[in-house]
């Protein structure tokens, strides 16, 4: 199946295969909106992919997806109740929140992204999930300090967007900055996902007053920062450790770590 994203088709022509391929994993009827660009899955959950190179990850159906994610991100440890607040830092097309769909939670839900393309296909998918308690979007990148703008390094078709300097990046446009202090209200929060390709400490660093408000980090810290491809597990496991937190899980297929908050009720 990863072949998919090798190939060549776009368009119709990949909805068209994507369909195929999902028939024979029961999965649902992909379509293209030529209007936005964008990939359906006519799901039960309907979700929105941006890049033909993506398309893998929706042909065995949305619920499949959720599940995935949902094993990443270890949300079996996370007690997950309606009205909680949850924070999607690197929210890409929005997989995190169907994730929290298909768990049939209703939770607040706020999410960050700033690439322009990715972020509008972030909104139509927002739009649709409806169970929430609320879903909202912030097209800026979080940082360890505001600034007018960062030059920011764009990777769409495998998702490694970065504000750190990457290999390969397809184009770069310059985007504002602020931090999570800046931009959270002062109130408990039950989960914060961290997914920055490799911005993970400066987004903590601009986090020192909220950090504490969060029962639960789950934070991936994968091999994806810079130029030499460096995990960040030392610098987030260190700030993590001196702000009270603990590790719960820690991922095998995927380098996403679980943090709890041990002065925070779960």
């Amino acid at each position: 199946m990863r072949a998919f994203r090798h190939c060549s088709l776009a368009g119709g022509d990949a909805a068209a295969t994507a369909s195929e391929l999902a028939a024979l994993l029961g999965g649902a009827p992909i379509e293209y909106d030529s209007e936005t660009g964008d990939y359906v899955c006519r799901d039960t959950v309907p979700q929105r992919i941006l890049r033909p190179e993506r398309l893998e990850h929706i042909i065995a159906g949305t619920a499949s997806r959720a599940r995935t994610i949902g094993s990443e991100y270890h949300l079996d440890h996370v007690p997950l109740a309606d009205g909680d607040r949850v924070v999607d830092v690197g929210a890409n097309i929005g997989d995190f929140g169907l994730t929290l769909v298909h768990r049939q939670v209703a939770v607040d839900l706020t999410c960050f992204e700033p690439s322009p393309a990715e972020f509008a296909t972030l909104e139509r998918n927002l739009a649709s999930f409806s169970t929430l308690a609320g879903a909202r979007a912030q097209r800026v990148a979080l940082w360890s300090e505001r600034t007018d703008g960062l030059k920011f390094y764009v990777k769409s078709g495998s998702a490694d967007s970065s504000l750190v300097p990457i290999s390969g990046a397809d184009e770069e446009i310059t985007v504002p900055t602020d931090t999570l202090d800046n931009l959270l209200d002062d109130a408990p929060y039950k989960l914060l996902k961290l997914e920055a390709e490799g911005a993970e400490p400066e987004i903590l660093e601009g986090a020192r007053r909220v950090i504490g408000q969060f029962a639960f980090v789950a934070a991936d810290v994968g091999f994806e920062r810079g130029v030499r491809q460096e995990s960040t597990l030392p610098q987030v496991a260190n700030f993590l450790y001196s702000h009270g937190f603990e590790i719960v899980a820690n991922g095998r297929r995927r380098h996403v770590i679980l943090f709890r908050n041990t002065e925070v009720s779960p």
